[in-house]
């Protein structure tokens, strides 16, 4: 069993983790939190059989990897957003959101839609926001969410240094860094318990 293997599984599980924590959110950030974490385990299960020599999945992870890379990585902004203004998201605009979610989804499936590399950085920019302003009042739920928002942008800019200096794959940082991001956004949700 190669090690590449073992940290696409290694993902998986994290993603399974942080769709457990999710749960423990308020309805609908819960839904948005899970939505993401959803994205992340199928790319992470397609990227399992294609480590594992299943040529037939290549197909699959790389419209799985934009999947979450596009559609995940803008539910993970949403739950977070959600948290942050929940009387509003709550009462009013949750169904108009889930119904984006929905639409993103078939754009992309369609190749009519994937989000750029400035997109990504909107984003995660976004998300950086919300747990910069929640520091004030919800401490470790903005810490996580600092944490989550550090290790994905490690996964862009230091995955190739990390793997130099410490002789494993960039692949193989790349899925540890996701998968502390992936848990981090998990246990966010798990602290983001409005009534």
């Amino acid at each position: 069993m190669s090690t590449l293997v073992a940290f696409e599984a290694i993902l998986a599980v994290s993603c399974l983790i942080s769709l457990y924590l999710a749960r423990e959110a308020f309805f609908p950030a819960s839904l948005f939190w899970a939505f993401g974490a959803v994205a992340f385990f199928f790319m992470a299960v397609l990227g399992t059989f294609k480590a594992g020599g299943f040529a037939v999945a290549e197909t699959y992870y790389a419209t799985a990897r934009l999947f979450a890379g596009s559609v995940g990585l803008v539910s993970f902004m949403l739950g977070a957003v959600s948290g942050l203004v929940p009387g509003f998201v709550t009462r009013f605009w949750w169904w108009i959101l889930l119904f984006l979610i929905v639409i993103l989804s078939i754009l992309l499936l369609l190749g009519m839609w994937n989000i750029t590399s400035f997109g990504q950085q909107v984003v995660v920019g976004v998300i950086l926001l919300v747990g910069l302003i929640r520091l004030i009042s919800s401490g470790m739920l903005a810490v996580y969410l600092l944490l989550g928002v550090a290790c994905l942008v490690l996964t862009e800019t230091a995955d190739s240094w990390i793997a130099l200096n410490t002789g494993m794959d960039t692949i193989s940082i790349f899925n540890v860094l996701l998968s502390f991001t992936v848990v981090s956004f998990g246990l966010a949700a798990s602290r983001d318990n409005w009534d």
